[in-house]
Formats: C-alpha cells, sequence, structure tokens
C-alpha cells in the first residue's frame, strides 16, 4: 500500500539530518572531521581545501536551504527541477576537475565538492519524486494499492539516488560525508523502498534452490604438479615462523569463524552466505547498488573496458546468462575493488585476520607481548564468473588471499624468477605495466609451447617452462599467504567470490 502520506512522512522524518548536512556548508568548516567513528584532526593542507569546498558549494548550500525548510508540497515543481538541474552542472565540474587533478593538491577540495553534491543532487531527486506523488495525484489513486518502484519524474527515479550516492562512494570514498552517504542508502534500503516496492528484501531462505550460476561454463580442473605447503590453523608462534620464511603457504581453517560461513546446513550445500545470491540481493537494495565492473579476457587485455553496473543486471548478464554477441568469451570481473568499504553491511561478514598484526619484530622491551597494534590493511574484493583470469603479476604487498565462494586455482612464483616473467612495459594506453609478465596466459597451465606468433616466443617458453613455482586449489574457507614480490597467477576454477588483505607496502 502506498500513499502520499507515508512518503512525506518518510521525508519530514529525515529532514533534520540532511539539515545537517547542508548547514555546516552556509559556514568555514570544522578542523575536526567525524571519520569512522572517530573525531580526527585534519592538517592545515586538508582544512584549506575543504574550506575552499565549503566556499564552492556555499550558495548551492542557501537554496537547499529553501527546500528543507519550506513543506515540500508548497514548492512550485519548477523550482525543484532548476535546483536540480543546477546541482547535476555542478557535480559534472567538480567531476571533471576530481578526474584532471586526481593527483594534485587542489583535487582535494574538488573530491570533497563531488561528494557533497552527489548527496545534494539525491536529496533533490529525493524531493521531486515525493513532490510529484503528493500533488499529482488524486485521492482515489492515492488509496489504491500500486508499485511505485518504477516512479520516474522527467527522466529520474529511485535508482538514481542510489547510483550517485554510490558513486560518490566508488569515486571519492565520500568523503568527508562518508558516513551520512551510507546513511542515506540505508534509509533508501530500509524506510524508502518498502513504501514503494512491494517485493523489497524478502526473507532468505537458505534452503532455496539458486540458479545455477555459469552453468554454460564447464570448469577446467587445474592439473596440480607442484603443491605447497599448508598449515591447518597454524598458532601465532608458528605463523611467525612461516611468515619469516617467506614462502607461499596455504592457511586451512583459518577464516572458519568468519560469520559469513555462519550459515545453517543447506541441502543445496551452500557454504557461505555469499553463495545465495537472494542473500546478496539483501545486502546490496536489492540488487540495485552499482558496482564497477572490468568487461575483457583480463587486465592486460587492451580492449578491456571499466562499465558501472547495477549488481542485479551485473549478476545476471555474467553469472546467469551467457554473455552473447560482441561479448561471447568475455567476462565480465568485479575485480581490486574495495567493495565491502562501499557496502559495510557485507565488510561485516568478514574478519581481518589476526595473522597480519603479527608481521613484525617483537618488541625489545616486551618479547612475550601477545598482542600489537593493527596493520594499515588494504582489503579488495573479487567477484567473477568462472574461468575469470588474473595474468601473472607482482605485487608490492605481502597478501592474505582468502576464498569465500566456489574454487581457485592459484600458481606462484618466486621474486627471483623476474627475468623469467618477461615484465611487460607499457601498454597502449600508457600506462606501465612492469609488474605484469608478458607471458601468455595460455602458458601458465598449458603443458606444451603454443606458438603465439610473437618473435622470440620459443627462447621466452624454454626460459619460462624451466622456473619453479608452488600452486594451490583455494576451497571455501581457505587461505593462500602470497609474500611481497612473488609474481602469481589466479584463475577461477568455478564462479567465485574471494577476498584479499594487502598490508607492508613500501613507502
Amino acid at each position: 500500500m502506498a500513499s502520499n502520506r507515508p512518503l512525506l512522512d518518510l521525508w519530514e522524518s529525515f529532514l533534520p539530518r540532511f539539515q545537517s548536512v547542508v548547514a555546516p556548508l552556509l559556514h568555514e568548516p570544522d578542523r575536526r572531521v567525524l571519520v569512522d567513528d572517530e573525531y580526527v584532526l585534519l592538517n592545515d593542507e586538508t582544512f584549506r581545501e575543504l574550506k575552499l569546498s565549503h566556499e564552492i558549494l556555499r550558495s548551492h548550500a542557501r537554496t537547499f536551504t529553501t527546500i528543507l525548510s519550506t513543506p515540500l508540497p508548497n514548492l512550485p515543481t519548477t523550482f525543484l527541477k532548476n535546483i536540480l538541474t543546477a546541482s547535476t552542472i555542478l557535480l559534472r565540474e567538480a567531476e571533471r576537475n576530481v578526474n584532471i587533478l586526481q593527483y594534485a593538491p587542489e583535487g582535494k577540495r574538488w573530491r570533497s565538492t563531488y561528494s557533497y553534491t552527489a548527496v545534494l543532487v539525491s536529496i533533490a531527486i529525493l524531493a521531486l519524486l515525493i513532490h510529484d506523488e503528493s500533488t499529482q495525484h488524486s485521492p482515489e489513486a492515492q488509496s489504491s494499492e500500486c508499485n511505485l518502484v518504477d516512479k520516474n519524474v522527467d527522466g529520474w527515479s529511485w535508482q538514481d539516488i542510489i547510483y550517485h550516492l554510490d558513486f560518490g562512494l566508488i569515486k571519492t570514498s565520500g568523503w568527508p560525508v562518508t558516513d551520512f552517504t551510507h546513511e542515506f542508502l540505508g534509509f533508501m534500503d530500509t524506510k524508502l523502498l518498502p513504501l514503494t516496492d512491494n517485493t523489497h528484501n524478502t526473507p532468505i531462505d537458505w534452503n532455496r534452490k539458486e540458479n545455477d550460476w555459469c552453468s554454460w561454463i564447464t570448469p577446467s580442473e587445474p592439473l596440480l604438479q607442484s603443491l605447497g605447503k599448508e598449515f591447518d590453523a597454524p598458532t601465532i608462534s608458528q605463523w611467525r615462523e612461516i611468515y619469516t620464511q617467506q614462502t607461499p603457504v596455504k592457511l586451512t581453517s583459518s577464516i572458519d569463524h568468519w560469520p559469513v560461513f555462519d550459515i545453517p546446513p543447506s541441502p543445496q550445500g551452500q557454504k557461505s552466505k555469499w553463495s545465495s545470491f537472494q542473500y546478496l540481493l539483501s545486502k546490496t537494495i536489492n540488487g540495485r547498488r552499482i558496482v564497477p565492473v572490468e568487461i575483457g579476457k583480463t587486465y592486460a587485455d587492451p580492449d578491456l573496458k571499466q562499465q558501472i553496473l547495477v549488481f542485479k543486471d551485473f549478476f545476471l548478464k555474467y553469472f546467469i546468462n551467457a554473455p552473447v554477441g560482441e561479448e561471447e568469451g568475455v567476462f565480465g570481473y568485479l575485480a581490486q575493488h574495495n567493495l565491502l568499504t562501499q557496502i559495510p553491511s557485507l565488510r561485516d561478514d568478514i574478519c581481518i585476520p589476526e595473522y597480519i598484526n603479527y608481521t613484525t619484530p617483537l618488541s625489545q622491551d616486551n618479547e612475550d607481548e601477545d598482542e600489537e597494534e593493527d596493520v594499515p590493511t588494504t582489503i579488495n574484493a573479487w567477484f567473477g564468473p568462472a574461468n575469470t583470469i588474473t595474468p601473472l603479476h607482482t605485487d608490492n604487498y605481502h597478501n592474505i588471499f582468502c576464498q569465500v565462494v566456489g574454487r581457485k586455482y592459484v600458481r606462484l612464483y618466486p621474486p627471483e624468477a623476474r627475468e623469467a616473467m618477461f615484465p611487460m612495459g607499457k601498454d597502449e594506453r600508457g600506462v606501465d605495466m612492469g609488474n605484469t609478465s608478458s607471458i601468455p596466459v595460455s602458458w601458465v597451465e598449458g603443458q606444451e609451447f603454443i606458438d603465439t606468433g610473437e618473435e622470440g616466443d620459443s627462447g621466452r617458453w624454454e626460459r619460462f617452462k624451466n622456473e619453479k613455482y608452488v600452486e594451490f586449489l583455494v576451497q571455501p574457507g581457505e587461505a593462500v599467504f602470497f609474500p611481497k614480490g612473488w609474481w602469481h597467477y589466479v584463475r577461477s576454477v568455478e564462479a567465485s567470490f574471494s577476498v584479499n588483505f594487502w598490508w607492508g607496502g613500501d613507502s
């Protein structure tokens, strides 16, 4: 059941939060800002850039105070449309400057401006949609059952609100309004969309038979010849010894305690919550969240494209339905993305491996200490169909790679094998690919020489095939430690969801 009053009530209930974001833009910012539930004192440069961002936004914010201080039905439709037009123009200008000045100090003011404006655009769209519903429908229409999820006013919809908030998180991490952006998305998920979509977030049935992910692909089982060592839930003392040796190892029973594996017994044999498409929909506003996806054979593919896709569309296109036409044989891969920061409810399903905090020397003052300070860690998500491949490359970080859904094959070569990896130079786009091997993917798991037609192929093959390596088949609930500098190749044996943790990069 939907009517104008519940939507207006919802708007009015959230007005104080909207006002709390807009009002500070009329003044100089505070040096203390809230970051991850803690107040942080800004340094001089960041404070200066935030102050300049407020100056850019000030006149625009004054207009928004009118929207937020006037009963919504009393505002003229043309006024709301004009504000939305002006906001989108400012958003495009901020995005242009973010792209141009991403590495310059003044880029900070535009990142802040973009984050704020993405929120302002979203508020304006919400105001327009609720205003239209409250003023354009007769009482008879308002009292009838209807589903407003597809509501569209001059091309604007509920999905556009989610898109702009999400893109702000992807583009700029939403700073300095990250917490509010998450709150706004939560408001959409738990308060607004249940009023507009009678199918929103139905209860999860763990016994429900899911579609067979990537059923059109026949998994290619790896031929294992050089298995690496594995340890079953090593103690901290054992881990310190493993880490000291700087050799890849598989860690079994080390992430079993993650909440993502706390799932009722299922006839379908699901091992994790993320195996359920229904669960993933529930964590992505019924699949409406947007994600960055690599479209191509591998990230080294010169034809690789980056696309922003609605999560549900990404899943249906690349997991359920086989790509056809121009994209036949091409994969969509959500790769090396901070998805768990973008969607904190998914972050709650995993834990940073405690081993990472035991990778620095014990202090001389207390050699028996049990705990150390948290080590700065970057978390990446990797979600793709069967046969997605990350070609041989090396990273400037230590890595604990954790498998949550499906199986992955991993092969690693030591840092001293660099010459046999034949690192690439700059690619056609001018991007330095020196950390990526030019060895063809077909050679890595192949047992025989495959002529690619390039000069020197046979010589490269002879050098490469004689290099020693270690390999693993990683099952859900298992992890692998990749020491910094080791060259590694990763292939999804079947549809796969992985999380990895980087730490210890060179400064």
